[in-house]
């Protein structure tokens, strides 16, 4: 008996220790090779959490994933799923693409051995991100834990990274620059640019960083310049810009009505202004302008 037990015991240890790798479930496929993280899912600001469908022990996955959104500070967290860029939906079944026409709650009968993390475009419906872990009922704040930081893993891997060189490179850039003080009708008749359409200017022949941009019009109804707005799907490292902090001149202020607080990197000669939002500890990549 001593002997069978402690066989048992073993093997309960061995299962234990092998649980994390057998982390999928039913309809996720875990053998195709991961697609890109949509652009939708990679600049959306903010994320609501939807649990609607966790019984029992899945109820946990909820409270989990907001203390690790919380902890990641990525995202504003919204109530209103209607207000959310994306939805992260926890369930113990393979989400059916029906977020936006099924009647009611999901109803189907669930069998707590596992967690499925969806993310969901609330606009569309469409799943943007998923996957799984079979780790039993009793872990499912681990698996919860485990599918946020995959998420996270995959998409701060993804995000497209920008250098102070590559704004650099767009100062004076033909195609914009004969724009300048231009009046906006004048800049909607010179095709040249790019073929401008009311106030945003493309063009092929100008750097990637500033291949789209909006043109900055004065008081005197001249265009004094131009703006690249960014997206949570690119970033310029703040440390990157302090590395060169001889070139900048750096200023804060606080909004008065969002009371949200933003900082300024200004070249010298007042041409280049690089401007962050600040979203908890983060400093996130708002707008680049170009003045001339």
């Amino acid at each position: 008996m001593k002997t069978l037990a402690r066989v048992l015991v073993v093997g309960i240890c061995i299962c234990a220790v092998c649980l994390p790798c057998s982390a999928r479930i039913d309809g996720i496929d875990d053998t195709r090779a991961a697609p890109p993280t949509p652009e939708t899912l990679l600049a959306a600001d903010s994320v609501a959490i939807d649990c609607d469908a966790c019984p029992r022990d899945l109820g946990e996955a909820a409270s989990t994933a907001l203390e690790m959104l919380l902890s990641w500070d990525r995202f504003r967290i919204v109530q209103d799923r209607k207000k959310a860029d994306v939805i992260l939906l926890f369930s113990g079944n393979p989400y059916l693409g029906d977020y936006l026409t099924r009647d009611g709650e999901d109803t189907r009968p669930v069998f707590i051995d596992g967690l499925i993390l969806t993310v969901i475009d609330p606009r569309t419906g469409k799943r943007l991100w998923a996957d799984s872990r079979h780790w039993g009922s009793w872990r499912i704040r681990g698996a919860t834990k485990d599918l946020i930081q995959e998420l996270r893993t995959e998409m701060e891997s993804q995000v497209k990274r920008w250098s102070v060189e590559d704004i650099f490179r767009c100062r004076g850039v033909a195609p914009y620059q004969k724009l300048a003080f231009a009046t906006p009708e004048e800049a909607l008749a010179n095709r040249d640019a790019g073929g401008p359409d009311r106030l945003t200017v493309s063009s092929p022949d100008v750097p990637d960083f500033c291949r789209r941009v909006h043109l900055i019009v004065g008081p005197d109804n001249k265009i004094l310049g131009f703006e690249v707005q960014t997206s949570h799907a690119e970033t310029l490292d703040v440390g990157n810009v302090l590395e060169q902090a001889d070139q900048f001149e750096f200023a804060s202020a606080k909004d008065e009505d969002s009371q949200k607080v933003h900082f300024t990197a200004q070249t010298k000669d007042k041409k280049v202004q690089i401007e962050y939002d600040m979203q908890g500890r983060q400093s996130i990549l708002a707008r680049v302008r170009f003045l001339y």
